[in-house]
């Protein structure tokens, strides 16, 4: 187990991944990743092309519907 440290540059916050863990997943500088929260732990999971197109739909879906969804909401 590796510690890291948390930086702040400029309005965000930083923290690096150790060198191990990106050669051993096969990361890449640039990579995306999603960030959630899961029993008190972050999470990050590396974005694929699937899970990115899944986002995109997701994210047009909501917009289109977004109305009828807070009216539903609402109910």
């Amino acid at each position: 187990m590796s510690k890291v440290s948390l930086r702040k540059v400029g309005s965000s916050y930083v923290t690096t991944i150790p060198s191990e863990l990106v050669q051993e997943l096969h990361l890449k500088s640039g990579h995306k990743f999603e960030v959630t929260k899961e029993n008190g732990r972050l999470v990050l999971t590396p974005v694929t092309p699937e899970l990115e197109a899944v986002i995109k739909a997701h994210d047009k879906v909501l917009q289109k519907y977004r109305a009828a969804f807070q009216r539903l909401a609402d109910a």
